[in-house]
């Protein structure tokens, strides 16, 4: 009786090319509307939250929105790494923003006083 031969599993995609896994696809979607929505509050929503008062809550629902939107493409970003194998620069640089605004969330807490 012959040992049944393991086959590699083969990588989804490439570093150079767009992400190929439908979770991958995601990720990158997610990281597009992140970017979209980290200038939209740089241009548009931090200036005029500066000029005018009360608008704070505007400002702290909008960042925990686009944090949301960073997170969610960073998860599956890391999922389509470990899972599917994807390989894709835009799945590389979600995780790396989702590592980034993580670490700046925790800096104030791991910070000794």
């Amino acid at each position: 009786m012959s040992k049944p031969k393991r086959v590699a599993r083969k990588r989804a995609s490439g570093f150079l090319s767009l992400p190929s896994t439908s979770i991958g696809k995601w990720s990158a979607g997610l990281l597009v509307l992140s970017l979209v929505l980290i200038l939209l509050n740089t241009l548009v929503v931090m200036p005029v939250t500066e000029l005018r008062t009360g608008l704070e809550l505007a400002q702290n629902v909008f960042n925990f929105a686009t944090f949301l939107c960073v997170a969610s493409s960073g998860i599956s970003g890391l999922l389509a790494l470990v899972m599917k194998r994807e390989r894709s620069w835009a799945v590389f640089v979600a995780v790396l923003l989702f590592i980034l605004a993580v670490g700046l969330n925790l800096a104030p807490y791991l910070h000794p006083a």
